[in-house]
């Protein structure tokens, strides 16, 4: 059945275009806000966790190979948009080149904390400890084991950087 209608609309084949146009971007936009996606020229704040007194190589592409451009210490702040490739994650504003890449390894999202402080492993076994945040272990002593004491220099997000490598912060505890 038909209902009869005192108005007809008639969209001609580049109006439809426009209006598919239209609903592909409200779509995409939608999932981008849906998803927590930023816009192109959003930044937010990262820092570099690695020991005191060592320096993470800032590169101009991201790979081992690319060229050293600077460096960042532990504890520098940085701002990034977020793009990540190939295990390195982009600085933005260093240098003459406005952008290199550091590894995702030595960045949290959090300010360290300088903690300079002796602890003690409280884990009911055995601690990896690591080479960069939740990265492979240390070669020789690769493990913390309950009651063993470490010095602590830095934490963020959860991680300390110790004498002995990357340990989760949850392991450990000030010696008394």
């Amino acid at each position: 059945m038909k209902i009869p209608s005192q108005h007809s609309i008639t969209i001609s084949p580049c109006g439809k275009a426009l209006l598919c146009l239209a609903a592909v971007i409200m779509l995409i936009a939608g999932y981008m806000i849906g998803t927590g996606a930023r816009a192109a020229d959003e930044t937010v704040s990262c820092w570099i966790l690695c020991k005191p007194g060592s320096q993470v190589n800032a590169r101009r592409t991201p790979d081992r190979r690319g060229q050293i451009v600077g460096y960042l210490e532990a504890g520098d702040e940085f701002r990034t948009d977020g793009t990540a490739k190939g295990g390195y994650i982009r600085v933005i504003g260093l240098g003459e080149y406005g952008e290199a890449w550091v590894y995702a390894g030595y960045v949290v999202t959090e300010k360290p904390e300088t903690v300079g402080e002796r602890y003690v492993c409280v884990a009911k076994s055995r601690v990896a400890c690591r080479r960069w945040v939740d990265g492979p272990q240390v070669d020789g002593r690769p493990w913390l084991v309950n009651g063993s004491t470490v010095d602590v220099f830095l934490t963020a997000d959860g991680w300390a950087v110790t004498s002995r490598g990357y340990i989760k912060e949850e392991w450990l505890e000030r010696d008394p």
